[in-house]
């Protein structure tokens, strides 16, 4: 496998999100270029295909507030360990978030600096000189 850093540690399930989306809009585009005629079943099958989109759309963002409620919580006993556990209360979600991949030698000053400079999980994770893996990101 190859050693995760911050050029490739973003994870991206493409395939089955472009397989999903591309058969619901081919099935959108189908109703409305063969059905051209409007009626009540060209309504409910272009309904059924707009449900599908926030279906899909919804399942994606219930996995990603999942993981990362998972992860604060790791990251709550990851801080309590290293004696920091009142400083996650300083920082935003999306700052422990990225905060994850610190490693523990470099997580109390990165800590302090993403709390004092409120810093972006975006700079966090460019801050972040041994980078922690995680390859298990939903």
């Amino acid at each position: 496998m190859e050693a995760q850093n911050y050029a490739n540690h973003r994870h991206r399930s493409l395939l089955w999100l472009i397989a999903a989306l591309s058969a619901v809009l081919g099935f959108v585009l189908i109703v409305l270029f063969v059905l051209r005629q409007p009626s009540v079943i060209t309504a409910g099958l272009l309904l059924i295909g707009f449900s599908l989109i926030c279906v899909v759309w919804m399942v994606r963002q219930y996995a990603v507030r999942l993981q990362d409620r998972i992860i604060r919580l790791e990251m709550q006993t990851r801080l309590a360990r290293l004696g920091r556990a009142a400083d996650s209360g300083r920082l935003t979600l999306r700052q422990i978030v990225a905060l994850r991949f610190a490693s523990d030698a470099e997580l109390p000053a990165l800590l302090d600096r993403a709390a004092a400079e409120n810093l972006t999980a975006d700079q966090i994770k460019r801050a972040v000189t041994t980078w922690q893996a995680d390859h298990m990101r939903t």
